[in-house]
């Protein structure tokens, strides 16, 4: 088990929905005992740019008040910005550059974007248009913004499904280099695309590859146990200790990462559910009490 004693560097939260409010966002926070979360800054499954919200000032007073950080976003799923399309990929960078600038007016650090597909163009073209993309959305950004705050983006890996790129290490290291931007890595992603949690020996030896290929590449983890087995491609989040990846895998490959917020985006359940899914979760990678000075 965690050594209590020391404590644990590893901030703890979930993604949470802003249906009812951003202000109902943060008492769900507080009520599961959230450290860090991740919500929606628009609808993301539509174009429709994000609009700015009333309550941004609020949001923004009130999470700090709550120590809640570092603030991620998820950026829409219709976002491919290696797609081989050139408008798909004009849209693509607008509505990441939108979603940039208002994340930035609610105090979010990060947004988070799918790395995307080649669609058969191969992976290395597909890296090519995914750092340019990223380039153009940034600098689209700080034009809409005119000075104001920008939420910073993170690609996320993929479980290389299809034309998926960025599922492996090095692809993913790569485009970090190249694009000068850190990443978002998810969990069920890696062990599905073939990174190995499947027992605490294998999940340590993959935490120690992750460390020594992406390092301080790394922005946040999502945090999600897979319902799909190793190797498989195919990607389906379970909540923590219901899917294939063993409880110790967990404690195993986040001693070797650090420092790094953990959001996770498994299934809700009820209230209870979910908040013993964060008290599990921080357990599991050190212990309840955060170690002072360690984040």
């Amino acid at each position: 088990m965690p050594n209590r004693e020391n404590g644990r560097t590893n901030r703890i939260g979930r993604h949470l929905p802003t249906s009812g409010g951003l202000k109902n966002t943060l008492q769900k926070a507080a009520d599961q005992k959230c450290e860090t979360i991740q919500i929606f800054v628009s609808n993301p499954q539509q174009w429709a740019d994000p609009t700015p919200r009333p309550d941004a000032e609020a949001f923004v007073k009130s999470k700090d008040e709550l120590g809640i950080h570092p603030m991620v976003a998820h950026a829409k799923y219709l976002i491919n910005l290696a797609s081989k399309d050139e408008s798909q990929r004009g849209k693509s960078a607008n509505a990441l550059a939108r979603e940039l600038v208002v994340a930035g007016e609610l105090g979010v650090d990060f947004v988070v974007v799918h790395s995307g597909s080649h669609g058969g163009e191969g992976e290395e073209k597909g890296m090519e248009r995914l750092v340019e993309g990223l380039d153009s959305a940034r600098e689209l950004a700080a034009k809409f913004a005119g000075g104001s705050r920008v939420a910073e983006p993170l690609v996320e890996n993929s479980c290389g499904a299809g034309t998926q790129l960025c599922s492996d290490l090095d692809s993913l290291a790569s485009v970090l280099r190249r694009a000068d931007v850190r990443c978002c890595f998810d969990t069920c992603h890696a062990f599905v695309s073939g990174h190995d949690l499947s027992s605490p020996d294998a999940a340590k030896e993959t935490g120690k590859e992750v460390r020594e290929k992406l390092g301080d590449g790394i922005g946040i983890f999502h945090l999600n146990d897979a319902r799909n087995h190793f190797g498989s491609r195919r990607d389906g989040h379970a909540r923590i200790g219901e899917g294939k990846v063993p409880e110790d895998s967990w404690t195993a490959f986040f001693g070797e990462l650090p420092g790094i917020p953990l959001v996770m985006e498994t299934p809700y359940a009820t209230p209870e559910v979910d908040a013993d899914q964060i008290r599990r979760v921080k357990e599991l990678v050190g212990g309840l009490r955060i170690q002072a000075g360690g984040l």
